[in-house]
């Protein structure tokens, strides 16, 4: 990328920047507005366990019983802006802290465009991530996403520059690092924990290189566990038993598979409380030493009753399934706070123009096309499947949306005639002589 360039994607980096402070700048305003802080349920509890660790109280939800109810990261990342003693501030200043990760994403996502199409297609991925509305309201909104995207991009991105290095040494290294950014995702939102195993088992699948797939996998999961062995370990301090993500796990399986269920979030949980109820009454008669904590037994009985109606329910399973691909793929949002026809026909119509782009800019790739460019679609494919299990939002499918901008970026660079190749060091091969080398490795 030549000086001009450079200064380009810092101009376009800076206009990112000041959209996303102007959008929260009217969402917090709005907020305080109405009387309230927030205007989502789990922006609270992020601020509350980020408020109990900033005042030296013990990382608890509300109750010694919700010890393990969120993973820790973003908690404390907001730790030290909940210290003051003017909350409205704080938040502001969280919101702010959200702008500047946010930008930090769309220098990531051009970064990934540069490695596919060279300067043009990088620059125009920074502009549609720039002025993506659902990258914009990710920035803005107090909610683990803000600090998770970043990381997610970098994990791929780490990813991608194992697969392309000839050096044994340097992918064993940059799969660490992906390792490592891997965890630290999965310690600000705990479904990205299954990705990288996912991932490899797409990569054998696609059949190149299934050695040095392996290889990056391995290498991915020693430093996930590096990072979060101190998660890890205190979870164990406090149930006896190894917890490798919180204890909402069952409460949300069961969210998404029960009697009655409708593929969309209860987010009152109303289907909790009689089986908490049914979980202290048995604690109640049990003669014999308690198993663990009960934040844990809950877990536990919520995971079984959900894999139990599940066996009992197959047909109703894969017609929520059904439900729940339409709720992530829907043309048009609904719910929650996006009560805007304007802005719900700006999600669809930027949502669905990167996928077909993307899609079309994979389709022209032909021969070429390998898990160089592949590992874009990936997050796509890993939700939709994570979350037609769980329950089914048009949220779910926004951080994984981000991931093929590069991609139509580069589509969008090809219809209007700008070079689309690599940099050679972007894509170096094996034997630095082709786009999709078979050396074995």
């Amino acid at each position: 990328m030549n000086f001009n360039s450079r200064r380009c994607l810092l101009a376009i980096l800076l206009v990112a920047f000041l959209l996303r402070l102007g959008a929260a700048s009217y969402w917090h305003r709005t907020a305080q507005s109405e009387g309230r802080l927030f205007r989502l349920g789990d922006s609270h509890s992020y601020w509350t366990l980020a408020s109990q660790l900033a005042s030296g109280l013990p990382y608890q939800y509300e109750s010694p019983e919700s010890r393990i109810f969120r993973a820790p990261l973003y908690p404390l990342v907001l730790a030290p802006l909940a210290s003051g003693q003017d909350p409205a501030t704080g938040v502001w200043w969280a919101r702010v802290l959200g702008c500047l990760l946010g930008t930090l994403a769309v220098a990531e996502i051009a970064l990934l465009a540069w490695r596919f199409g060279g300067g043009p297609a990088s620059l125009i991925a920074a502009g549609l991530a720039a002025v993506y509305p659902s990258a914009i309201g990710m920035s803005i909104i107090v909610l683990s996403e803000a600090i998770f995207i970043p990381l997610m991009l970098g994990h791929l991105l780490a990813w991608q520059s194992a697969w392309q290095t000839s050096s044994a040494t340097s992918r064993w290294g940059y799969g660490l690092l992906a390792g490592g950014l891997a965890g630290a995702a999965v310690l600000a939102r705990p479904s990205w924990l299954l990705f990288a195993p996912f991932a490899w088992a797409v990569g054998m699948l696609i059949g190149q290189k299934r050695a040095r797939q392996t290889l990056i996998l391995v290498a991915s999961l020693i430093g996930l566990s590096c990072v979060m062995s101190p998660w890890w370990i205190r979870n164990a301090r406090i149930t006896g038993r190894f917890v490798p993500t919180t204890l909402q796990v069952g409460p949300s399986l069961l969210d998404g598979l029960h009697a009655g269920a409708s593929g969309a979030s209860d987010e009152d949980m109303a289907f909790m409380q009689p089986l908490m109820a049914e979980q202290m009454a048995e604690d109640a008669q049990q003669t014999e030493p308690l198993v663990s904590t009960l934040e844990y037994r809950v877990n536990a009985r919520a995971q079984q009753a959900a894999v139990t109606w599940a066996k009992a329910h197959p047909v109703e399973v894969l017609v929520l399934a059904a439900r729940k691909f339409l709720r992530i793929w829907t043309l048009w949002p609904d719910g929650g706070e996006i009560n805007s026809a304007a802005t719900r026909l700006a999600i669809t119509l930027s949502s669905f123009s990167i996928l077909l782009l993307a899609l079309w800019y994979g389709s022209t790739l032909l021969g070429r096309f390998d898990w160089f460019y592949a590992i874009c679609f990936v997050p796509s494919l890993y939700f939709t499947l994570l979350h037609m299990v769980f329950v089914g939002s048009v949220r779910y499918r926004e951080p994984a949306l981000l991931v093929l901008i590069p991609l139509a970026a580069c589509g969008i660079a090809r219809w209007t005639s700008y070079p689309v190749e690599p940099p050679v060091p972007a894509r170096l091969a094996p034997q630095g002589n082709g786009i999709a080398s078979d050396t074995p490795s």
